[in-house]
């Protein structure tokens, strides 16, 4: 986001900023449903086979953890690409 704004490509970064933000969003909303679903309890090593027990909070993080990562076909990939993009434009 810094670069993008650096390079002058503010759009870039907005878009950049927003998806970071909503995929962001979606993991802590996810890993509070987790804690939620068992009563509050956050030590790691006692939430175990959790993916059989709630499928959806799983496929929710899966797809926000590759988006912020920057999987292909994903928004986060588009944005870190435009921000490629402009910076190689640049130079």
């Amino acid at each position: 986001m810094v670069l993008a704004c650096g390079l002058s490509s503010y759009s870039a970064s907005l878009f950049h900023l927003l998806n970071h933000a909503f995929f962001k969003a979606l993991l802590f909303l996810s890993a509070g449903s987790i804690i939620h679903l068992l009563s509050g309890e956050q030590d790691i090593r006692r939430m175990g086979g959790l993916a059989k027990l709630t499928p959806f909070i799983y496929v929710n993080m899966l797809i926000a953890s590759l988006a912020l990562a920057g999987f292909p076909f994903l928004a986060g990939f588009y944005s870190k690409d435009f921000i490629i993009e402009g910076g190689i434009a640049k130079f």
